[in-house]
């Protein structure tokens, strides 16, 4: 649980700083959400920079973390995990969702529900098949501000299983 709330005090602050929300972790996933007026919004841009930035600077301190580096070096995890190190990947798609509290009087959970939650949750898994850590969806590439654009390269073109969209 240490190893998992370091991880996690990184993504919440990175998250928070940059306007969106954590919601929950889901075993080696985050769902993280930025709450958009609607596409159109010309609030949308600084946003979905915000949501790319978090990401950014996730990677980036996880990275530098030496008491990361060192709960990974443990003799224990190599020996079951050899040459283990944090490598997060990172899936940011735009699109409506319904938020709320999903559960019984037993427990109840917060969340959010959609196909484009779905489409997010893809494309972080994706990026272990191209070895990236963060894709985008075309949908949220065009959100993101002009001069950020060209930093990004387009890495493939797909419509992933469940999505009507490319």
């Amino acid at each position: 649980m240490v190893f998992v709330n370091r991880i996690a005090d990184y993504v919440h602050r990175a998250v928070k700083d940059n306007f969106g929300a954590p919601n929950k972790n889901i075993g080696d996933a985050f769902l993280l959400v930025w709450r958009f007026a609607d596409e159109d919004d010309a609030n949308s841009f600084k946003l979905a920079e915000g949501a790319l930035r978090s990401f950014i600077r996730i990677i980036l301190e996880t990275s530098a973390c030496s008491a990361l580096q060192a709960l990974t070096e443990n003799p224990k995890i190599q020996e079951r995990i050899p040459g283990y190190r944090v490598k997060m990947g990172f899936g940011l798609h735009v699109g409506w969702a319904i938020e709320g509290a999903i559960g019984s009087a037993m427990k109840i959970d917060a969340s959010y529900l959609s196909p484009n939650v779905n489409l997010a949750s893809r494309l972080e898994a994706a990026t272990k098949q191209y070895g990236m850590q963060i894709l985008v969806s075309g949908q949220f590439f065009s959100l993101l501000p002009p001069h950020l654009q060209p930093l990004l390269r387009k890495v493939d073109r797909v419509t992933v299983k469940g999505s009507v969209e490319v």
